[in-house]
């Protein structure tokens, strides 16, 4: 396994890598508390686990933690998060080679993932890009007559990992970094050099450099493009011209294993484009003009999940009061009317529903309760939108908890949707005798997804009798899953003083996990 110079580690600012770790956390796919209470509360020792491993060439990464996460018409895609060590160190190399990572993009054509200078922020806040690829994209068809809107298959599961390194290479990246981010592209997918961990910082930075070898052919080929990630839009003075510059696209991206999505992907006439793409900004640009000097549209984050669930612990309780009856006269009246008229743009639904819950969900307001407890199983593909905006009213809305207490008890319910149900219940101040009962069949059914298992764990020992939070405890010894046994680990802060003592003494030295999870707790 390569090691890093100690030049190299001495370069990496952990307490950086840790903060971009941090904001990157509420963006995860998969919800784990017991792994984010290490970056919020032992972070200076887990640095100096992977220095030591460093230094002495013997760190090794890990398989991610990986689950199937629900896709539009109920197809799914694999979400994974990265075990501690491996994200400290994946998100610390990105980090170091940023810089030429950048210098490689031409940003008149990506506008994606743009390097923040905001201290904390790896990347400029996501509707800022998105609108300045919007502005681009209407330029290019007040230019063209015909527009090529391409979109590439699986695009993170297939992305040919050789190909990208030889690309660091080329931009001048460190040898070292690139040999060990090398190796552990590869022992992330299990030694198949083709695709990269997504739904991660650094996967986004990579996957997002990538593809600025196809802005260098484009502009090689005078075409006019404009590319978020790899949703790509390419304007020609002809139809017969964006054929061939399709032929052409298609040609480049099988020679290195890549796939056009035929069914996002097509030809269209240029005013057609405009039609589609600013329809939806039209809707917005009321609420962009309202909220523009209100800090809660910058606090709205696109990503979903803004809680952190390992700092809910009962002291807390009194703070979660006031901030919940607080709503500082904020500005949203234009975002409560959008979302009550939802029903009148049916095409346009899930991106109103992008754009507004977050907003609504900083500003306190419980415009869109009603409408996200209606969908919240009929629309799984929002599921992490969705509970991250109703988990704001757990605490002050007794006919919330009712309702998931009820999503709880339907067997058809998929696991990834369960998982962020039990984490929006464990702010609840109480669950039913029932829903604990629940959710310890979960943790002890081996079929239920162990990501699941895991937050059941930590809801049976937060919400459960003395008998419920027992059973929590017993489990540990059977339970196969090391993940799960961290977070059984983790939510002894749950039980009695004595309890956690006794626990964090048995089981605080079975791995590295363990022992950082002690510290935390």
């Amino acid at each position: 396994m390569p090691g890093l110079d100690r030049r190299i580690i001495a370069q990496i600012d952990h307490e950086s890598v840790i903060a971009h770790v941090k904001a990157d956390i509420r963006s995860d796919f998969i919800l784990a508390p017991h792994y984010n209470a290490i970056f919020n509360r032992a972070g200076d020792e887990l640095w100096d686990q992977v220095k030591q491993q460093l230094r002495a060439g013997t760190y090794q990464p890990e398989l991610p933690i990986t689950m199937s996460v629900p896709k539009e018409r109920f197809f799914t895609r694999p979400g994974s998060i990265l075990r501690p060590s491996d994200r400290l160190m994946y998100q610390g190399l990105v980090d170091n080679i940023m810089k030429q990572l950048e210098e490689g993009h031409d940003r008149s054509r990506s506008f994606s993932h743009v390097p923040s200078d905001e201290e904390g922020q790896m990347f400029e806040p996501n509707h800022e890009s998105w609108e300045r690829f919007q502005e681009r994209i209407a330029e290019i068809c007040g230019e063209s007559e015909f527009v090529l809107k391409a979109d590439i298959s699986n695009y993170f599961e297939r992305l040919p990992q050789h190909n990208l390194v030889n690309l660091m290479s080329a931009a001048g990246c460190a040898p070292e970094v690139v040999s060990l981010l090398e190796e552990m592209l590869l022992a992330f997918r299990e030694r198949n050099s083709f695709g990269i961990v997504q739904g991660v910082y650094p996967s986004d930075a990579l996957g997002n450099f990538y593809l600025s070898a196809l802005d260098a052919h484009c502009e090689l080929d005078e075409v006019l493009s404009a590319r978020y990630v790899d949703d790509i839009y390419m304007g020609f003075p002809s139809e017969a011209e964006a054929r061939k510059g399709l032929a052409s696209l298609i040609e480049t991206l099988r020679k290195d294993g890549l796939h056009l999505n035929e069914y996002k992907s097509k030809i269209m006439p240029a005013d057609e484009i405009i039609r589609e793409e600013t329809a939806i900004d039209r809707l917005f640009d009321e609420i962009r003009d309202e909220v523009a000097d209100d800090e809660t549209y910058e606090r709205a984050s696109p990503y979903g999940f803004e809680v952190e669930w390992e700092d809910e612990d009962e002291d807390d309780e009194e703070d979660d009061d006031e901030k919940d009856g607080d709503d500082e006269d904020l500005q949203n009246a234009a975002v409560e009317r959008l979302m009550e008229n939802i029903g009148d743009y049916p095409n346009q639904a899930d991106q109103i529903e992008k754009f507004c819950l977050p907003i609504l969900r900083s500003a306190q307001s419980d415009t869109a309760v009603e409408h996200v407890l209606e969908n919240l199983k009929e629309k799984p593909h929002q599921t992490r939108l969705y509970f991250s905006y109703i988990s704001s009213f757990v605490r002050t809305n007794q006919d919330v908890v009712d309702a998931l207490e009820a999503l709880a008890a339907d067997d058809t319910v998929s696991d990834y949707q369960r998982m962020f149900l039990l984490a929006a219940l464990v702010r609840a101040r109480t669950a039913s005798r029932a829903t604990v009962n629940t959710a310890l069949q979960w943790l002890q059914n081996r079929t239920v997804a162990k990501e699941t298992r895991a937050m059941a764990a930590i809801f049976a020992a937060k919400h459960g009798v003395a008998q419920q939070k027992r059973t929590v405890r017993t489990s540990y010894e059977d339970e196969p899953s090391d993940y799960v046994r961290s977070s059984i680990l983790f939510s002894s802060k749950y039980l009695t003083a004595v309890e956690k003592k006794t626990c964090k003494r048995a089981w605080g030295g079975h791995n590295a996990i363990n022992t950082l999870i002690a510290q935390t707790i």
